[in-house]
């Protein structure tokens, strides 16, 4: 046998298990916050995720029901009944397309543009206040 040391294959660093962990509790409770803080202002945290999506889509005349399953990554008819639900609380606005009266085109309504405008501002400084623990994590995961 040769004298001289094989070289070992490198191993990959284990994973920090720990910072993964922390990161992944703290995505927990940020979702846990925005439910809650969406239902005092009279939605759920998954029609939160649509007023947000039709407050920042690039398109000016506002999103079809296509294009809101696509920013929401379900299935049109789940988009289909949650802007309905949405709709019925007087969240949205729903027009024709005016180039293709076919598709209808969903915008915020002013109560809509409120309550995105509220639970964000609160989201916000959720996420400030838990910054620290997500850098940390984030830092420890390299």
């Amino acid at each position: 046998m040769n004298s001289q040391a094989r070289a070992l294959p490198s191993i990959p660093d284990a994973p920090d298990y720990r910072a993964l962990a922390t990161l992944r509790e703290g995505l927990h409770e940020l979702e846990r916050f925005t439910e809650r803080i969406s239902r005092e202002h009279g939605c759920t945290g998954s029609m939160f995720e649509l007023l947000l999506a039709v407050k920042t889509a690039r398109r000016g005349g506002g999103l079809d029901i296509g294009m809101v399953a696509t920013s929401l990554r379900m299935r049109h008819p789940s988009a289909a009944e949650m802007v309905r639900k949405a709709d019925a609380r007087g969240l949205l606005t729903l027009a024709p397309d005016p180039d293709d009266g076919r598709r209808v085109l969903v915008g915020l309504s002013d109560l809509g543009e409120k309550v995105v405008e509220a639970i964000a501002d609160d989201q916000s400084s959720e996420v400030r206040r838990l910054r620290a623990g997500f850098v940390s994590a984030l830092n420890a995961l390299g």
